[in-house]
């Protein structure tokens, strides 16, 4: 069963004009400037709200940045599903982030996030001080260029994961009917109740009829899911920080061999199989993540 988690710190909701790429709603848990920054990114159709649990009791260590991306949580940025091709939209806007802010930071993320993250400090190391992905969606390069290609003929494949978003209830009654919809159920299953209310409390708007709509539209999360073949192998050899990964033991996103093939070609880097765990590992065992992250920024203290 999943234990009862809490925030031990109060982020505050912060606005940020990326130049180019357009406006992100972002938590933020300033600090200590001594204190080392801490960028995180979310997964597919989850916002920076969702990781208040897990990233809160980390402001004694960190100052962070927990960002809403595009299409996602209360940024108004640009989210046009036709206009979705890659991913590398949300790491272009991370990198765009990460140049605004102008400091080397630890990176970390879940999921889609977890990509994100990677592709960022692939393309910029000088501000990347260390990495720690969190069930990344990294597809074996075999199955990346397939999809790369039947998108390129037109004759993508089903993808049950888009057709699922695409089918998404958007809209509620209230809030509370949200989690007792979800509570247990699904993806849900093994959350906390902190982790389900801070995800409908931050991916969630307020309708002139008094009912909630879901702020991350079915349309743009299928389009998301949609989207996540690209070939981005390359892009692990340019990755200079020190890097460690945590992957689950049941519906993990690293399959057919990945974990082996990163080994061989990454030798470096840290991949740590967490038992009882599935790709929800962030809400199951929260202290084992915060745990990584201490550990990553206490070993690589300097820039």
């Amino acid at each position: 069963m999943p234990q009862p988690v809490s925030s031990s710190a109060e982020p505050m909701r912060d606005l940020i004009d990326v130049p180019g790429r357009g406006v992100f709603s972002a938590l933020r848990w300033d600090g200590d400037a001594a204190k080392p920054l801490l960028v995180f990114a979310h997964a597919t159709g989850f916002n920076a709200g969702t990781y208040r649990s897990l990233l809160g009791p980390l402001s004694d260590q960190f100052r962070i940045i927990a960002i809403d991306q595009r299409g996602h949580g209360l940024s108004p940025a640009r989210a046009e599903p036709d206009e979705l091709k890659t991913w590398d939209t949300f790491s272009d806007d991370l990198v765009a982030l990460l140049d605004l802010l102008d400091e080397p930071a630890f990176l970390s993320g879940h999921s889609m996030g977890g990509r994100v993250v990677m592709l960022a400090a692939a393309a910029r190391p000088d501000l990347a001080r260390g990495l720690l992905m969190i069930e990344p969606v990294l597809m074996h390069p075999s199955v990346s260029r397939k999809l790369w290609l039947a998108r390129k003929f037109g004759r993508p494949p089903p993808n049950p994961l888009a057709q699922g978003a695409a089918r998404r209830r958007a809209v509620f009654g209230s809030r509370d009917m949200m989690m007792d919809a979800y509570r247990g159920r699904g993806a849900f299953a093994t959350w906390p109740d902190a982790y389900l209310r801070d995800y409908i409390d931050g991916g969630t708007r307020d309708l002139p009829n008094g009912e909630v709509e879901l702020s991350c539209a079915p349309a743009w999360e299928a389009a998301t899911f949609g989207s996540a073949g690209q070939f981005f192998w390359r892009a692990l050899g340019k990755v200079r920080c020190p890097v460690h990964v945590l992957y689950a033991e049941s519906e993990s996103t690293l399959r057919e061999g990945v974990p082996e093939l990163i080994r061989g070609r990454q030798p470096a880097w840290d991949l740590e199989l967490v038992p009882g765990t599935t790709h929800f590992l962030p809400m199951e065992r929260t202290e084992l993540v915060q745990d990584a992250l201490r550990r990553l920024a206490r070993i690589y203290p300097q820039g």
